[in-house]
C-alpha cells in the first residue's frame, strides 16, 4: 500500500481578545473616537479650494478675445491676393495688348514707288517732253534751197555777174566752219568732277571699321569658360559622398550585447528550475523528525496521564484486565493513534504547501526573470534599432545633401555652359553682323563705284557725241564751202550762167543754213533727250531711296516689335514674380495671424505660473487645516495601533485540506506506539 490522499474538513472558532491591561484604554479609545465624530471632527476646509484667475491669466484671455474678435488684415489682404490672382485683377492687361496687337501682325502699307517704278519701266516717260514728236518733224523736214535751185535753174541770167565774183571770192569762207572747228576740241567740265567722284566712290571709311569688327571678341567669354568648367565641382561633393557610408561606433557594442541577452539567459533561473519543477516536494529531509517530535507529546501525554487514568480507574472499579478494560484501553489508544496521526498528516500538508507555494514563487520568480530578460533582449534590440536608424537617417541626410549638391553644382554647370554658349553667340552674332555691314558696305561701294564709272562714261560718250557731231559739221559745212567755191568758181567762168550760179549758191547757203539750223534743232532735242534720261535716272534714284527707306521703317518696325514683345515678356515676367511673391506673403498671413497670439500666450504661460504658485500656496493651507483637523484622528488611531498589537480578532469558518497519508507507515507507527505503550 503505497501513499494516498484524502480530504478532511475541519471547522475552526478562534477569538482572541486584548489583554485585560489594555482594555480600559480601549473602552477610552472608542469614548473619544465617538466623541470626536458627534463633534463633527473632521471638519471639510470652511474656504474655497478654487484658484481664481490670476490679472496676467485674465489679461491674457481678454486679449486672446480682443483679437479673435476684431479679425486681422493680414487675411483680408491674403484673401485679396488669392482673388486678384484667381481674378486675374493682379495683372496689368498692357502686355496682353501687346500680344494681341502683336498678333494681329505689322500689316505694312505697300511701297508708294513700286508704281511709279513700273511706270517708268513700261514707258511711262519716253514721251514726257515731247522730244519724239519733234525728231518726227525733223525727219520730214524739206530744205527751201532745193526749191529755190529748182527754180534758179529755170530762170535766165537776169545780169547778175557783178555778184558772182565777190560771191566767188567769199564763197569758201563759211563762218560755221571756224564755230565747228573750235568745237570739235570740246570738253565737258563736269568730266574731271565724275572721274573724282569715281575714283572716291570705291573707297569707304566704314569698311575697314566692319573689316576690324569682324573678328570681335567678348571679353567675358574665356572667364565664362573657365566658369563653365569650375561650376560643377562643388566642394561639399567629397563631404557629403564621405558620410553616406557613416557608421554608428555604438552599434558593433549593442548588436555584441543584445546577441548576449538573446543567448543567455537569468543565472538565478536555473538556481529556481529545481523547486519550479516540485522537486522539494514531498522530499523534506526534516519532516519526519519533526513529525516524532511532535507526536512525542502524545505519546508522553498517554504514558504518563491517559494510560495510568485508565489502569487506575479500573483497577478501582476491580474491572483490571476484563473486556471492558481491554476496550478502553484500545479507545484510548486509537484516539492517540489518530491524534498522532492527525498531526502527521496537518504537518505533511503544511510542509507540501509550504514546498507548493516555494514551487509557484519559484515558477513565478523565473516568469519574471524570463520577461525581465525578454525586456532587457527587447530594449537592447530597441536600442540597436534606433542607432541603426539614426545611422541610416545620417546616411540618407549625406545622400540628400549628395543629391541636392549635385543638382545644385549640375544646374551651375548648365548656367554656367549657357551663359558662356550665350556670350559665345552673341560674339558670333556682331562677327556676322559686322561681316554683313561689311558685305553692305562693300556693296554699296560697288554700287557707287559703277554708278561713278557709269556717270563717267555717259559724260565722256556725251563728250564724244560733241566732238563727232563738232567734226560732221566741220566736214559738212567745209565740203560744202568747198562746193560752193567751186560753183561760184564754174558761175564765175560761165558769166552766161552767172546769175543762176548765183541763184544756186543763195539756194545751197540757205540750204546749208537750213541744214544747220536742223543740226542745232537735232542738238537741242538730244541735250532735252538727256536732261529726260537724267531726270528719270534721278527719278528712279529717289524712288529706289524711298523704296529703302520703306523697306528700313519696316525693319524699324519689325524692331520696335521685338522690342515691345520683349518689353512685354519682361513686364510679364515681373508681374508674375509679383504675384508670386504677393502669394507667398499672403501664404505667410497665418503664420503672422498666430503671432498676434504669442505675447497673449506667453503673459498666459506667467498668468497660470502664479496661480500654480497660488494653489501650492492654497494646497498647504488646506494640508495644515486637514493636518489639524485630523490630529484627534491620527492620535486616536496612533493609540489603537499600539493596543493593537496582538492583532486580535474573532475568526471563524470551514476548511477543506488533503491529508496526505502512508497506510503501511502509519499501521506500522500505531502499532509500535501502542506496543511503546503497553510495554510500559
Amino acid at each position: 500500500m503505497g501513499t494516498q490522499t484524502r480530504t478532511e474538513t475541519v471547522t475552526s472558532n478562534q477569538k482572541t481578545e486584548p489583554w485585560s491591561g489594555a482594555q480600559p484604554y480601549y473602552a477610552s479609545l472608542y469614548a473619544d473616537a465617538e466623541a470626536a465624530r458627534k463633534n463633527g471632527s473632521p471638519s471639510p476646509y470652511p474656504n474655497s479650494t478654487v484658484i481664481d484667475w490670476s490679472k496676467p491669466t485674465q489679461d491674457a484671455y481678454s486679449n486672446m478675445e480682443a483679437i479673435a474678435r476684431n479679425g486681422s488684415a493680414l487675411n483680408g489682404n491674403a484673401q485679396g491676393v488669392a482673388n486678384g490672382v484667381m481674378t486675374g485683377s493682379a495683372y496689368d492687361g498692357t502686355p496682353k495688348t501687346t500680344y494681341e496687337n502683336l498678333q494681329q501682325g505689322l500689316n505694312p502699307s505697300a511701297n508708294p514707288y513700286s508704281g511709279m517704278v513700273n511706270a517708268v519701266a513700261n514707258g511711262a516717260l519716253a514721251n514726257g517732253f515731247g522730244g519724239t514728236g519733234a525728231l518726227a518733224q525733223g525727219a520730214q523736214w524739206n530744205n527751201p534751197g532745193v526749191l529755190a535751185t529748182a527754180l534758179a535753174g529755170l530762170s535766165a541770167n537776169n545780169g547778175a555777174t557783178p555778184g558772182a565774183a565777190a560771191l566767188a571770192g567769199s564763197a569758201g569762207n563759211n563762218p560755221a566752219v571756224g564755230a565747228f572747228g573750235s568745237q570739235t576740241g570740246y570738253t565737258n567740265s563736269g568730266l574731271g568732277l565724275a572721274k573724282d567722284a569715281a575714283s572716291l566712290a570705291s573707297t569707304n571709311p566704314a569698311l575697314a571699321a566692319f573689316q576690324g569688327a569682324s573678328g570681335y571678341t567678348n571679353g567675358s567669354l574665356d572667364q565664362a569658360r573657365g566658369l563653365a568648367g569650375t561650376a560643377g565641382n562643388n566642394p561639399a561633393l567629397a563631404g557629403f559622398q564621405g558620410a553616406t557610408g557613416y557608421n554608428n561606433s555604438a552599434l558593433p557594442a549593442q548588436q555584441a550585447f543584445a546577441s548576449y541577452l538573446a543567448n543567455n539567459g537569468n543565472p538565478a533561473g536555473s538556481m529556481l528550475q529545481s523547486t519550479a519543477n516540485g522537486d522539494y516536494l514531498n522530499s523534506n529531509p526534516y519532516i519526519d523528525q519533526a513529525i516524532k517530535n511532535s507526536n512525542q507529546t502524545f505519546v508522553d501525554q498517554f504514558n504518563n496521564s491517559i494510560a495510568p487514568g485508565v489502569d487506575s480507574t479500573m483497577a478501582k472499579a476491580g474491572r483490571l484486565g476484563s473486556g471492558a478494560y481491554a476496550s478502553l484501553r484500545n479507545t484510548a489508544e486509537e484516539a492517540t493513534a489518530k491524534a498522532m496521526a492527525t498531526n502527521s498528516g496537518n504537518m505533511m500538508y503544511n510542509n507540501y504547501n509550504s514546498e507548493r507555494t516555494n514551487q509557484l514563487n519559484a515558477q513565478n520568480a523565473i516568469g519574471n526573470l524570463y520577461q525581465q530578460n525578454v525586456g532587457n533582449v527587447q530594449n537592447a534590440l530597441n536600442s540597436l534599432s534606433s542607432t541603426d536608424q539614426a545611422q541610416q537617417a545620417a546616411r540618407l541626410s549625406a545622400l540628400t545633401g549628395l543629391s541636392s549638391t549635385s543638382d545644385a553644382a549640375t544646374k551651375n554647370a548648365i548656367a554656367a555652359n549657357q551663359n558662356a554658349a550665350n556670350i559665345d553667340s552673341n560674339q558670333q552674332a556682331q562677327r556676322l553682323a559686322a561681316i554683313t555691314g561689311m558685305g553692305n558696305t562693300s556693296d554699296a561701294i560697288a554700287k557707287n563705284a559703277i554708278n561713278a564709272s557709269q556717270n563717267v562714261a555717259n559724260i565722256d560718250s556725251q563728250q564724244q557725241a560733241q566732238r563727232l557731231a563738232a567734226m560732221t559739221g566741220l566736214g559738212n559745212f567745209s565740203d560744202s564751202a568747198t562746193k560752193n567755191a567751186i560753183a561760184a568758181n564754174q558761175n564765175y567762168g560761165n558769166i552766161s550762167n552767172m546769175e543762176q550760179s548765183q541763184r544756186l549758191a543763195a539756194a545751197g547757203q540757205l540750204g546749208n543754213q537750213a541744214v544747220a539750223q536742223q543740226s542745232s534743232n537735232l542738238g537741242y532735242l538730244n541735250q532735252l533727250s538727256d536732261l529726260y534720261k537724267y531726270d528719270t535716272t534721278n527719278q528712279i534714284g529717289a524712288m529706289n531711296t524711298g523704296a529703302n527707306l520703306a523697306n528700313q521703317d519696316f525693319a524699324n518696325q519689325l524692331s520696335n516689335a521685338g522690342l515691345q514683345l520683349n518689353a512685354a515678356n519682361g513686364q510679364t515676367s515681373a508681374q508674375n514674380a509679383q504675384v508670386a511673391q504677393q502669394l507667398q506673403a499672403a501664404g505667410m498671413a497665418p503664420g503672422l495671424r498666430a503671432n498676434d497670439y504669442a505675447d497673449s500666450q506667453a503673459l498666459l504661460g506667467v498668468g497660470q505660473a502664479q496661480q500654480a504658485r497660488d494653489g501650492a500656496f492654497l494646497q498647504d493651507d488646506i494640508n495644515k487645516w486637514n493636518a489639524q483637523q485630523n490630529a484627534v484622528w491620527t492620535g486616536l488611531i496612533n493609540q489603537a495601533n499600539i493596543l493593537n498589537g496582538g492583532n486580535f480578532n474573532n475568526t471563524s469558518g470551514t476548511q477543506t485540506k488533503p491529508i496526505y497519508t502512508n497506510n503501511m507507515a502509519q499501521a506500522t507507527g500505531a502499532i509500535g506506539s501502542i506496543a511503546g505503550l503497553m510495554a510500559k
